[in-house]
């Protein structure tokens, strides 16, 4: 009888652990929801359309960024060389260097780089900026008017 007891006991025991170890599994796989309550709230959404705008600025570097010295030496001797009349002619027009141009990959429609006056400007073709009118342009120069005169300037290299 004493065994028997025992062993009773011992069942009862291992019967309760089991059912706490199957009711932690039961809960975890089927956990209570907490209620969702929702608010009726009315928004409306209205995204702001904005014109996409390419805006970017190329500038030349005089020094190699890797080893840090100069690749390029001014030619002072160059500048001296042109003639007196060329210099009168250009005297009244702004400093303008045509850097290149730029395609889109999707479309035909051509950007030029051009510096007026130190300044970067992208320009389409029959754009004006400060009195100077983009005439026409190709990949090796542009022409461009500036007081109904026009003058072909080459690519910078």
């Amino acid at each position: 009888m004493k065994n028997k007891t025992k062993t009773y006991l011992l069942l009862v025991a291992v019967l309760v652990i089991w059912s706490i170890i199957g009711y932690k599994i039961y809960s975890s796989l089927n956990p209570e929801l907490p209620e969702v309550v929702l608010n009726d709230v009315e928004a409306s959404f209205n995204p702001k359309t904005g014109i996409e705008i390419d805006s970017f600025s190329i500038k030349t570097t005089d020094r190699d960024p890797f080893l840090g010295t100069i690749t390029k030496k001014s030619n002072k001797t160059a500048s001296l060389k042109q003639n007196n009349t060329t210099k009168q002619e250009d005297s009244n027009w702004p400093q303008i260097t045509y850097g290149g141009v730029i395609k889109r990959q999707n479309s035909n429609e051509q950007v030029f780089v051009v510096t007026i006056n130190n300044t970067q400007y992208v320009l389409k073709k029959g754009q004006k900026v400060d009195y100077i009118t983009l005439v026409k342009g190709d990949n090796t120069s542009i022409t461009v008017r500036y007081n109904t005169t026009q003058k072909i300037i080459p690519i910078q290299k």
